[in-house]
């Protein structure tokens, strides 16, 4: 009798941590998501503005254009401050400051549809030539140019 009692003791165990094992997998990954704000191809009227060329970071592909959002000298600033792009090609903003932030076009053609928090990121993708400027809703002095090149 004994024996059949460790049995189911050790039976009711096993099952226990069965069940918190899965309870902890699903609580990991319902915490594991990022937030993103990506919106639909993105055709903004152009503007005018200064030109500066910017490179693809390491780590983007041909046509995806990083730029991110920092603080620097107490002010908060898009990074490079102008962006310039061929046609088709994909922007794409990260907050890696601690405050909100968003990325809103001066004629309302693309941006963010909520704040974006530290290392959320936004997404747009330019395929009409010309000169798009854009804010932060929050932060009005930060400002920033994206040029798309018309070849």
């Amino acid at each position: 009798m004994h024996g059949l009692q460790n049995k189911r003791h050790g039976l009711a165990c096993w099952l226990t941590f069965l069940l918190t094992a899965a309870t902890t997998m699903f609580v990991l990954a319902a915490c594991g998501t990022q937030a993103s704000n990506t919106p639909s191809n993105s055709t903004p009227v152009a503007t005018s503005a200064s030109t500066s060329t910017a490179t693809p970071g390491p780590t983007s592909s041909i046509n995806t254009f990083q730029v991110k959002i920092v603080e620097q000298n107490n002010q908060y600033a898009f990074e490079p401050a102008t962006v310039t792009i061929p046609k088709g090609a994909q922007v794409v903003w990260t907050n890696v400051s601690d405050a909100p932030h968003t990325v809103s076009s001066d004629t309302n053609a693309f941006g963010t549809t909520s704040n974006l928090t530290q290392n959320q990121t936004f997404m747009a993708t330019f395929n009409t030539a010309g000169t798009y400027m854009y804010h932060c809703n929050i932060h009005p002095y930060m400002k920033g140019t994206i040029i798309v090149a018309s070849s």
